[in-house]
């Protein structure tokens, strides 16, 4: 087996590092909160509690994910009691995702296991180190997210037995 050095990443596109993040990262996120069963769907809840009449499109566009597959996330929340959909009275074709009373309880727990994780993920970090980070990941998000780019999935649906 190669010997990994100092310098095996230093080649690497931006991209590829990211995704050898977030890999690992999501996977002990959503193995944290595997009770709250709401899976890598997560940021949803947090969109929500963070903004008000939102719509399926909005959430869709502003977290990057499909129409289908948000139609799936939204209806699953649904099922399971977290959010609702309340018809917009300005404009009866179109409806708002809302948390219920039982989404908004069970934020405090995504958010304490995101604290807990990121804790882990910075924990050599100082304070003024994580704070740049945080600008410059946003800064290069911000540089990319308009280039021509082809069509990937990220995240494949894990199959329910």
């Amino acid at each position: 087996m190669a010997k990994e050095n100092k310098d095996t990443y230093q080649h690497m596109p931006l991209g590829k590092l990211c995704s050898m993040v977030t890999k690992p990262y999501f996977g002990a996120l959503t193995k944290k909160m595997e009770h709250l069963k709401v899976e890598k769907n997560f940021s949803v809840l947090i969109l929500l509690e963070e903004n008000k009449h939102c719509t399926q499109q909005y959430i869709a566009t502003a977290l990057q994910i499909d129409k289908v597959s948000m139609v799936k996330i939204i209806d699953g929340f649904t099922k399971q009691g977290l959010v609702k959909r309340v018809q917009n009275p300005k404009d009866r074709r179109e409806y708002f995702v809302e948390l219920t009373p039982k989404g908004h309880k069970i934020l405090p727990a995504i958010h304490k296991a995101i604290k807990e994780l990121n804790n882990i993920a910075f924990k050599d970090f100082t304070q003024k180190e994580r704070d740049a980070f945080d600008k410059a990941i946003i800064k290069v998000y911000n540089n990319v997210k308009h280039f021509p780019s082809s069509h990937i999935i990220m995240y494949k649906q894990r199959k329910k037995n």
